[in-house]
């Protein structure tokens, strides 16, 4: 990707019915809850919003919680937080060791039925770029779009 993110995003679907006979109300203001990740730590929700007066006109509003911007600073790393909690032994942030073994038996049931496939045909695409080529083709096959950062 062109750019090191990690969130995860969260489109809540439209109200299946039509207030007051007008299709659509939000149009391109779905209410999406994103939980950032890294970097710059924090939830935004964005929700479409009806403007004041007589008009029935929806407009994307944000709202947007931040850590650094709250509690001043930044947050210590995720490593630094590990270690710390393994120095003094707190291990409520680590794997249980029957959590990694299932985890490593799913993981070596995909490896070997890739083993027995022809992944010639897999598609590959070059560091920094949003991905491989028909990627738009195929979210937008079952109405979907990207979201844009």
């Amino acid at each position: 990707m062109p750019k090191r993110l990690t969130e995860i995003a969260i489109q809540f679907t439209q109200i299946p019915l039509s207030l007051f006979g007008q299709r659509n109300l939000a149009g391109e203001a779905p209410n999406v809850l994103v939980l950032r990740i890294q970097p710059d730590e924090g939830i935004t929700l964005y929700l479409g919003a009806k403007v004041p007066g007589s008009v029935m006109r929806i407009e994307p509003v944000k709202m947007r919680f931040s850590y650094p911007e709250a509690f001043g600073g930044e947050p210590p790393e995720a490593y630094e937080r590990l270690l710390l909690d393994s120095l003094i032994g707190d291990a409520t942030l680590f794997t249980r060791n029957d959590e990694v073994e299932e985890a490593w038996r799913l993981t070596n049931g995909i490896i070997e039925a890739w083993k027995s496939q022809d992944l010639s045909n897999l598609p590959v695409y070059e560091a920094g770029t949003q991905g491989p080529h028909g990627v738009e083709d195929f979210i937008h096959d079952d109405g979907s779009k990207w979201r844009s950062i």
